[in-house]
């Protein structure tokens, strides 16, 4: 499919936004690794979908950051000038992979905030200009293993951040909020405030996975494993020396994963009774960083257990690998699919994407589109 019937297709789905209000929920941006996906919802209980549209990565783009990220800040301005959509707010997510995101053991400073400490530190790690970086904060609360103040830090360029709002301005959106990952996925991750323990919600995306815990609809632990389905397609092409389409394709098709003991050294049947591609040492990994994750959450906050499990992104769709993380966390596991928490006014008009099935790879969109402006 070309480039002028690609923006032909979302062009004709982001028509209908041009008659929106001024206020409620502004149009949501995502520069995801996969998609470029754009999003509106109206105000209500549940708020609903109005218009929903996504372009997909070209293939020869997906491992390329710089590449990629002009292609969609390109794409995105063509699309809604064709549409003559003006004066739209608009919020965007920051790529996962833009940011940085650290846990930090802070001394309280008096007169300072942790937030000002937190940044020094952040610069520190990072070897640049405290005024180069836009940080934000979560204070998790006194750290078990020192005196000091536990702190989850986000840390973006401010450049690459001006460059994402120059993209909105160039078509025609007035950018109101500029958010992370972990706050738009806070969005979509059900509620447990009536519930006992804290929740695991890992993001299983196409460059890397993000595991986060939340307690009481707040996040305790962050982190970006930078490890995804694409790591998972390379390991399948090298095997049959094949594109990444094609590798795609076959790990799409996987219907069972060899079964890896818990706790056993992850050593599977070196021969398994399938024709499917060999992606156990693909999940071999990811599932060594997911358990690093939880054991550093275990030693920091030892009294608050994990009870239950739930998985968003692109390869949560698929079964064999949801259902074999599952059973090495050995816990209550969900497969959430944000837009199903959205209302349908009638026909909704989409490009792009199926609402008919079940779509966990919108979860950072959907989150973007709920979260309150910050702009």
């Amino acid at each position: 499919m070309g480039k002028p019937r690609v923006f032909e297709q979302l062009r004709t789905t982001l028509q209908s936004m041009n008659s929106m209000r001024p206020q409620g929920h502004p149009l949501a941006v995502d520069f995801g690794v996969s998609a470029l996906r754009v999003l509106k919802v109206s105000d209500g209980n549940p708020e609903s979908i109005e218009s929903a549209a996504q372009l997909n990565t070209p293939d020869d783009l997906l491992d390329n950051p710089s590449k990629r990220i002009l292609f969609q800040f390109e794409a995105l301005p063509k699309i809604i000038k064709s549409g003559k959509l003006t004066g739209l707010r608009a919020a965007c997510v920051i790529p996962t992979l833009q940011m940085s995101c650290k846990h930090l053991q802070v001394t309280p400073v008096p007169g300072v905030s942790i937030n000002d400490l937190a940044i020094g530190q952040m610069s520190d790690r990072l070897g640049c200009d405290p005024s180069a970086l836009l940080v934000r904060s979560i204070e998790v609360g006194p750290s078990k293993q020192s005196n000091k103040q536990e702190v989850i830090c986000f840390g973006a360029s401010k450049s690459f951040v001006g460059r994402m709002m120059d993209s909105l301005k160039r078509a025609k959106l007035e950018p109101v909020g500029i958010h992370n990952t972990f706050e738009t996925l806070r969005q979509v991750t059900p509620s447990d405030s009536s519930k006992p323990g804290a929740s695991l919600l890992i993001d299983l995306g196409s460059a890397c996975t993000i595991v986060m815990v939340l307690h009481k609809g707040q996040i305790v632990f962050a982190r970006t494993i930078e490890f995804g389905s694409m790591a998972f397609d390379k390991a399948i092409c090298r095997q049959f020396r094949c594109t990444l389409m094609e590798a795609r394709a076959m790990r799409e098709r996987i219907q069972e994963v060899a079964a890896i003991p818990a706790g056993s050294g992850h050593n599977p049947d070196p021969h398994p009774a399938t024709d499917d591609p060999d992606i156990s040492e693909s999940l071999e990994i990811l599932i060594d960083e997911i358990m690093m994750c939880l054991r550093y959450h275990k030693a920091s906050q030892p009294d608050l257990q994990i009870e239950r499990a739930y998985f968003v992104g692109g390869m949560a769709g698929h079964k064999a690998i949801s259902a074999h993380l599952a059973r090495v966390l050995n816990l209550e596991t969900q497969v959430v699919d944000p837009l199903s928490r959205l209302g349908r006014a009638g026909k909704v008009p989409v490009s792009g994407v199926d609402l008919s099935q079940s779509q966990p790879g919108w979860a950072t969109t959907v989150g973007c589109a709920l979260c309150p402006t910050d702009l």
